[in-house]
């Protein structure tokens, strides 16, 4: 099965019409390399769909992220990027609000805090794609 038709059953299934435009911008974010800004995604889809507007992208993304299809991802505030959600690989994002410095998390690090607020707040978190900002080991010096 290839890619376009795995994502189109992941769109069906998750309650959402596939359209030609949902399509191009669900590939173009599962093809980018890392996470990816709305604007690279724009420019990607847009080399396939030469009249998409810039507004789709944004109202698709939204959508994609709401049915749990994409990752919104935050550099500490400044720019907002997306990834295709793996449910395979749930990771965390440690960002130095300071110098810009990004690590990866193991998720399984946050489940005492997961399993605490939901016990203490009964809320509970998707940690499946969690960015947490502050100092990293160099600049808390």
């Amino acid at each position: 099965m290839s890619c376009g038709q795995r994502l189109m059953q992941d769109l069906r299934a998750a309650g959402h019409r596939v359209t030609p435009q949902r399509l191009v911008i669900l590939e173009s974010v599962s093809h980018a390399r890392d996470h990816t800004s709305a604007q690279q995604v724009f420019e990607q889809a847009r080399r396939r769909l030469p009249g998409l507007h810039p507004a789709t992208v944004y109202r698709t993304l939204q959508t994609l992220q709401a049915a749990g299809m994409v990752d919104l991802h935050t550099d500490g505030g400044q720019s907002l990027r997306f990834s295709l959600r793996d449910p395979r690989h749930p990771h965390a994002h440690l960002i130095c609000r300071s110098c810009g410095r990004e690590m990866e998390l193991d998720r399984e690090l946050l489940t005492p805090l997961v399993k605490s607020v939901h016990r203490r707040a009964g809320f509970q978190l998707d940690a499946q794609h969690l960015t947490l900002t502050g100092l990293c080991s160099r600049c808390s010096r």
